[in-house]
């Protein structure tokens, strides 16, 4: 009596629960994920939930129809409309009658508690059906169900029995009491592990034990087989109940059964958005290594915004310069974002031949609220293949060629300059004439750089007390445009014109000089002509 009375106190306490579920559905995902149901509200309201109870009614069993068969009523009842759910009695075989399933309303619920009462003594269960209690095929019969209702994305499945397994033999009503096999677990596994795809399960082994009796001793008992060979497979795995628990732990079990049922349907609907889309990108990258990224993507409700972290190559040599690691969240589907620079360790032309990786967040400001629901952020990369010759210097390309022309330009106008100050020279005629205007001497300059006239000189005047000097001067040759031109300045005596006593010839603008020569200022004697000429 001790069993039946923590049984009826599980389920009825489930039931209560259910209905206070019923009257503030959300209460407790609004206190522990407030953002995420404020999110998904809509949402919570419309997915349902398809409980799958699989039950032992061998003839071992017929001891907690009493306790079984009213619980059973008050959950179904307690069930908010929309939901589903499956009853699969199982003995010796496996029977799912007609009236066993269906999906909750006011009037179903009727009819489910109804049929409830033949759960146990149904008109179709034969003496060999209730003789033995096949695990093995009540467990596949679970995955069928989940196969054949993949319309809900929330499966809870609790199988009913003590999982001591005991299938007939040949001939009939013989017993084969043993532990599952491996092809059998293998079998289930394999099964079960094709339904639950693409959906949320939580397994609930709920153990019936008579008190003072150890199932665990006895040589047919495959709970713990299906635990770890057959539901390992489920990402919760198996929770096993056993019946002999204290009230207060069954108690406490079943209240956050209710509200995990909740946090399940909650997790399977944030689940289907818990990606940030596919993110595409393609790069501009500059001779410079300047790096722009034009990426793509598709926001929604969970990630609406993207963060890119990081970018790296991973080919040696190779690093990202002005790289700030934080551009900033942004919620445009499409972006264009200025990556940075890349660059070589060693100045000069390099070969880029490597995938440009781009780090990617999806922040948001309900981080604590996903990773209590076990929800991981998918990690979002993007990768951009690259062949490319970058350049690296402390000035981009375009500069450096100009800078580089310049210099160039510069030096060809150097050597140009020395050129021509060593080869140019000084061609024209010199003519001199009396006082009286008469000419007395005339001859032509051949090349030369530096030449007197006068007294003394290279062009010698008879009866003369004057000189001048010609001097070539020759102008630096980082001066580029400045050529050479010649100075005249009196030698000996008096050598000058009204704006004074030395000047300057060259071949474009004073090509010519017409001087006054004498003894002194006062005693002029000669006027002398000076005329330069191109070179010929």
């Amino acid at each position: 009596m001790r069993l039946y009375r923590y049984l009826i106190c599980s389920f009825l306490f489930i039931c209560i629960c259910s209905n206070i579920y019923a009257q503030s559905p959300l209460q407790y995902l609004e206190q522990s994920f407030p953002q995420l149901t404020e999110i998904y509200r809509d949402d919570i309201d419309k997915c349902h939930a398809h409980y799958i109870f699989t039950i032992d009614v061998s003839g071992s069993m017929d001891k907690y129809e009493r306790v079984m068969v009213p619980l059973l009523k008050n959950f179904i009842n307690a069930l908010p409309n929309g939901d589903k759910v499956t009853i699969i009695p199982f003995g010796t075989e496996v029977k799912n009658p007609m009236g066993f399933s269906g999906i909750i309303s006011d009037e179903m619920k009727s009819t489910l508690c109804s049929n409830m009462e033949q759960l146990y003594k149904n008109p179709n269960y034969d003496q060999l059906f209730k003789d033995h209690t096949n695990i093995y095929k009540a467990i596949n019969e679970i995955s069928k169900a989940i196969v054949s209702n993949s319309e809900y994305k929330v499966n809870i499945l609790m199988p009913f029995t003590d999982f001591l397994n005991n299938i007939p033999k040949v001939p009939p009503h013989q017993f084969n009491k043993r532990k599952l096999t491996e092809e059998e677990l293998m079998d289930m596994q394999k099964k079960l592990k094709a339904a639950i795809q693409g959906s949320y399960v939580r397994c609930i082994a709920v153990e019936l034990t008579d008190e003072g009796i150890d199932n665990k001793s006895q040589k047919e008992y495959c709970l713990n087989q299906l635990r770890d060979n057959v539901f390992n497979v489920v990402e919760s795995g198996l929770e096993i109940v056993q019946t002999n628990n204290s009230k207060d732990a069954i108690e406490q079990w079943f209240e956050q059964l209710r509200r995990d049922i909740l946090v399940v349907k909650l997790r399977a609907i944030i689940d289907s958005e818990n990606k940030a889309g596919q993110v595409s990108m393609n790069t501009e990258i500059d001779i410079d290594g300047n790096t722009v990224a034009h990426i793509t993507w598709k926001p929604n409700r969970l990630y609406p915004k993207i963060k890119i972290d990081s970018t790296y190559l991973s080919q040696p040599g190779f690093l990202f310069v002005n790289d700030t690691a934080n551009y900033g969240s942004v919620r445009d589907a499409q972006l264009e974002v200025e990556l940075g620079k890349i660059k070589y360790q060693e100045y000069g032309f390099h070969h880029l031949q490597d995938s440009l990786n781009l780090g990617i967040s999806l922040p948001t400001d309900y981080d604590s609220e996903l990773e209590k629901l076990g929800i991981v952020k998918p990690i979002t990369k993007s990768l951009c293949d690259e062949d490319q010759w970058i350049f690296t210097f402390i000035l981009p390309l375009w500069l450096t060629i100009l800078l580089l022309v310049m210099i160039i330009v510069y030096l060809i106008l150097f050597v140009r300059a020395i050129i021509i100050n060593s080869k140019d020279r000084m061609e024209g005629k010199v003519s001199v004439s009396d006082e009286y205007g008469k000419e007395i001497f005339s001859k032509k300059i051949t090349p030369c750089e530096n030449l007197t006239i006068g007294s003394g000189a290279i062009f010698r005047v008879d009866d003369v007390n004057w000189q001048i000097v010609v001097e070539k001067v020759k102008p630096s040759p980082f001066l580029l445009f400045c050529r050479p031109y010649y100075r005249w300045s009196s030698g000996k005596g008096y050598v000058g014109t009204k704006m004074g006593q030395e000047g300057r010839l060259d071949k474009k603008n004073n090509s010519i000089a017409k001087l006054s020569c004498g003894q002194n200022k006062r005693e002029i004697t000669n006027k002398v002509t000076i005329r330069l000429v191109e070179n010929s």
